[in-house]
C-alpha cells in the first residue's frame, strides 16, 4: 500500500480509531505482570488474585486485555467481567440476578433463591466451555461486602465441586485494602480465599514504563484489523515511511506527561492522561505530517489538554 492509499484509508477510518477514540488497550509494565500472574494462577483448580488502584490508572482496560488474553491463551475457556455496583439492599437474589443480567442470561429469571442459585450455576457452567475453565474478573471490587463474598464463595464452590476450575481476579480502588483488612478482622475465609494475593497496579512512572505502549504504538499494533498497518503508521504515514517513530521520542513524551498527571498521583501518570495525550498529539499532527516531522519539545507543550 503506497502513502496516497493509506491516507485515503486513513480519512476514512480517522474517527473510529483506537487511538483517537481513546479506547485502544495498550501494553505497559503494570499489564504484562497482570497478566503473567493470572496466567500462573490458572493453572490451579481455584485461586484468586486481586489489585488495587488509584482512580482512571487503566484497571477497567486493564480488565479488557485480560479477556483478550486468558482466551487466546486457554481457548474454550469462559471469561467474564462483572462489574460491581453499590447496592445498599443487599440480598443473595439480588446478587444472582445481577450475575445472570451481565452473562446476558436469555431465559426468565427465577424467583425463588433455589431456582437463581440452579439458573447461575447453569449458566457458568455452560459459559466455561469445554476448556471447564471459567476466569471470572471484578471490576470495582471494593463494592462488594462480606456477605457478598460468602454468596460468590458458595457459587464458585459448587462450581469446582464440578471440576471447572475458576480463576477469580478482582480489580478496585484503594479502598480495597480496607476491604481486605475487614474481611480479615471478620471473615478470614474469605480474605485468604480471595485477597490473600494483593496488590498494587500502578501507572506508568518514567521512560521505562512509557516505552512499552510507545512501542506498541509504532510497531506491535494494527489497524484496521488485516491492514498491516500499525498505529502510527496509518494515522502518519509519512513520518512513519521516514523512519520516524514516537519511542524515539519517549523522554519528552515522557516529561509533557508528567505535566499533566492526576492531581494526588505523585509521580505516577495514569493510563487515561496516556490515552487522552496519544489521542490528541496525532490529531494536533494529522495536518503536519511529513517525512521532515520533528516532534520537539516546544511541538509537544502546543499539544491540547483534554
Amino acid at each position: 500500500m503506497d502513502i496516497d492509499e493509506i491516507i485515503a484509508l486513513r480519512d476514512q477510518v480517522w474517527d473510529e480509531h483506537p487511538i483517537i477514540t481513546e479506547r485502544a488497550i495498550l501494553p505497559t509494565p503494570a499489564l504484562k505482570d497482570v497478566i503473567s500472574r493470572v496466567w500462573s494462577l490458572g493453572r490451579k483448580g481455584r485461586g484468586s488474585i486481586a489489585w488495587y488502584a488509584q482512580p482512571l490508572s487503566g484497571k477497567s482496560s486493564c480488565a479488557e486485555a485480560l479477556v483478550v488474553e486468558m482466551k487466546r491463551k486457554k481457548p474454550g475457556s469462559g471469561v467474564l467481567i462483572f462489574e460491581v455496583v453499590e447496592d445498599t439492599n443487599q440480598a443473595e437474589g439480588r446478587l444472582l440476578s445481577e450475575v445472570l443480567n451481565q452473562i446476558d442470561y436469555a431465559p426468565k429469571i427465577s424467583r425463588d433463591l433455589a431456582g437463581k442459585r440452579t439458573q447461575v450455576h447453569r449458566a457458568l457452567l455452560a459459559l466455561s466451555g469445554e476448556a471447564r475453565h471459567l476466569f471470572l474478573i471484578f471490576d470495582e471490587a471494593q463494592e462488594l461486602s462480606g456477605d457478598e463474598f460468602a454468596w460468590l464463595k458458595s457459587v464458585i464452590n459448587r462450581l469446582v465441586r464440578d471440576r471447572v476450575k475458576v480463576t477469580v481476579v478482582l480489580f478496585g480502588q484503594i479502598e480495597l485494602k480496607d476491604r481486605r483488612s475487614k474481611l480479615k478482622e471478620t471473615r478470614s475465609d474469605l480474605e485468604k480465599r480471595f485477597m490473600s494475593g494483593l496488590y498494587e497496579l500502578k501507572g506508568l512512572q518514567g521512560e521505562r514504563e512509557l516505552k512499552v505502549p510507545l512501542e506498541a504504538v509504532d510497531d506491535k499494533s494494527e489497524y484496521p484489523i488485516g491492514s498491516g498497518l500499525t498505529y502510527t503508521q496509518l494515522l502518519l504515514p509519512r513520518f512513519y515511511a521516514a523512519g520516524g517513530r514516537l519511542q524515539n521520542h519517549v523522554a519528552d513524551i515522557c516529561q509533557q506527561l508528567k505535566r499533566l498527571r492526576l492531581a494526588g498521583a505523585g509521580n505516577v501518570v495514569s493510563m487515561s492522561v496516556v490515552a487522552s495525550f496519544l489521542a490528541n498529539l496525532f490529531t494536533h499532527l494529522r495536518h503536519l505530517d511529513s517525512p521532515d516531522l520533528m516532534i520537539t519539545p516546544e511541538l509537544l507543550q502546543h499539544v491540547p489538554i483534554g
